[in-house]
């Protein structure tokens, strides 16, 4: 099987084109991912925030929510209402 030089040159040629495909379709992906990413990143910090703002909430509202459990269950013949293990 003997291939002259005209028909490896066309080959190559193919080759070329079809890696020049494949490369502009993985640029394409990578630009994509990059979107991604930076969305995604985006809406962690926004959760992160939200739950930096429940945990004070329920930081600074612990304690009168016990003592408010705890007056509700000596008035209830301590029959316990609230949890008070906080």
């Amino acid at each position: 099987m003997t291939t002259s030089l005209d028909e490896i040159k066309e080959l190559l040629l193919i080759l070329n084109k079809s890696m020049e495909k494949m490369n502009e379709k993985l640029d394409i992906i990578c630009n994509n991912n990059n979107k991604l990413t930076e969305e995604v990143s985006s809406e962690c910090k926004k959760m992160s925030s939200h739950i930096d703002f429940v945990e004070s909430v329920y930081d600074s509202m612990k304690y009168p929510i016990n003592y408010i459990c705890g007056t509700i269950n000596s008035i209830s013949n301590n029959n316990a209402i609230c949890n008070e293990d906080v």
